[in-house]
């Protein structure tokens, strides 16, 4: 079952649009959530552009033997283990930098909240490690 979240890539476009907007507005008097908005909002729009623009490529050029092929290389056991892989290492190193990041933030004397926000970080990382592995072994 192939999932389209196309409309859910128009609405996060749009909200990254109107964050941007909010930010260059004088609603907020402070430059911190200003630089916030700005900065989730540009996230937001450019994921919401990039998804719509990938979306709108592949069906231009898209054939039913692209199709087939494509759908027989999402589905093979090799390209899957693959994957797993892949993420399995990318979660080790990002738990390796987040953990050096905030030590670095903490010996660097910056500000209490960033350190905090990158131990929050770490444990939400972990969490959603350890979830994930109770998940998967219940259901397989």
């Amino acid at each position: 079952m192939i999932k389209d979240y196309t409309s859910a890539a128009w609405v996060v476009t749009i909200l990254g649009i109107v964050l941007m907007f909010i930010s260059k507005s004088s609603v907020f008097d402070s430059s911190q959530i200003n630089g916030l908005c700005i900065g989730i909002g540009a996230a937001l729009a450019v994921l919401g552009v990039g998804h719509l623009a990938g979306k709108y490529v592949t069906k231009a050029v898209a054939t039913p033997e692209i199709e087939k092929l494509s759908l027989r290389e999402e589905k093979d056991e090799r390209n899957i283990r693959i994957r797993e892989r892949a993420g399995w290492n990318a979660s080790r190193i990002m738990v390796y930098l987040l953990c050096f990041i905030a030590l670095a933030s903490a010996l660097m004397n910056l500000e209490l909240y960033i350190t905090i926000l990158l131990a929050s970080l770490i444990i939400i990382q972990s969490s959603l490690v350890a979830g994930s592995l109770i998940y998967y072994e219940k259901r397989m």
